[in-house]
């Protein structure tokens, strides 16, 4: 049994067929019934609106049927260990998909789970985001390969599994520009969390205007996490990461600006960016469906 705890997880061949086969099944509007009788269960530590809406839809659409489980409503690591809690939801769901306050959770819920376990979101990565980030980069580029990705601000989840996909060999570069303290916290995390990870092919720095590497698109993400206390120092660190016209400026005209959303428009990016005619963040954000329908069948 397979499951989707990083995008790593995924072979290359694996991973462009998802990619792909999403891309075909949205062009062509094609229907399936290839999930019928298949049950997926959706567990929800945060809040979700894209996570959750299209997965319910992809397993719907499929044929199958869905149900979400809020952590208050379950004993999930409190009457009952999450050991328990997993062997208890493999007898009745044939796909877990948890989104997590921490990877580890998931890690343990896929070692005591019989079925398989999707990452719909943890504090480490998130592969099923970076799946659809992807997509709609083949969608208007055509391509992945020598596709150069510029990420502005803290390392999150995302640059994470961005970080997986370069080390994938799937053709991208990748640029990261970040404060050096949020840098310090990234490789701290990975240290506590004993995990490893190639950055042989990944280029992190600071940001200087005027030293932005050739880019095809310009990535973003909320400055602080769902539940994270807001900072005015560390706001003031972030300013300059700001994606903004200036910044859009310095690129191509036709360079994509991607977030993965939710957006704080008064942070680390504008509104002028997030709708002007370079912002592709709702085709990205279609694309969930499409690249969840994927991952269940290949799943299932």
């Amino acid at each position: 049994m397979k499951n989707l705890l990083n995008l790593s997880d995924l072979s290359k061949d694996e991973c462009l067929k998802i990619i792909n086969s999403a891309i075909d099944r949205k062009i062509n509007k094609k229907q399936s019934t290839e999930a019928k009788d298949k049950a997926l269960a959706m567990i929800f530590e945060k809040s979700s609106t894209r996570t959750r809406i299209s997965f319910e839809l992809a397993i719907k659409q499929l044929g199958g049927l869905s149900i979400m489980l809020d952590k208050d409503h379950l004993h999930l690591g409190k009457r009952e260990t999450l050991a328990d809690t997993a062997s208890t939801l493999s007898q009745y769901a044939d796909i877990i998909m948890m989104r997590s306050n921490n990877h580890s959770t998931l890690e343990n819920l896929a070692k005591h789970s019989s079925v398989p376990i999707i990452n719909g979101l943890s504090d480490l990565s998130h592969p099923c985001q970076t799946l659809a980030t992807l997509m709609t980069i083949m969608e208007v580029k055509g391509t992945l390969e020598n596709i150069n990705i510029s990420w502005f601000g803290p390392i999150s989840n995302v640059a994470h599994s961005l970080i997986d996909a370069v080390n994938m060999n799937l053709g991208i570069n990748l640029s990261i520009y970040c404060p050096k303290y949020y840098q310090d916290i990234y490789f701290k995390k990975l240290k506590d969390m004993k995990k490893e990870i190639s950055l042989d092919k990944v280029i992190i720095k600071e940001f200087e205007l005027d030293k932005i590497n050739p880019t095809d698109v310009v990535y973003t993400d909320t400055w602080f996490s769902m539940g994270d206390i807001e900072d005015s120092t560390k706001i003031e660190m972030l300013t300059k990461y700001t994606v903004n016209q200036d910044l859009m400026s310095k690129v191509n005209s036709d360079c994509m600006f991607m977030h993965c959303l939710p957006a704080n428009r008064s942070q680390e990016v504008s509104s002028e960016v997030i709708d002007g005619s370079q912002s592709y963040v709702w085709q990205e954000a279609q694309n969930r469906l499409h690249v969840q329908k994927e991952l269940l069948l290949n799943f299932l």
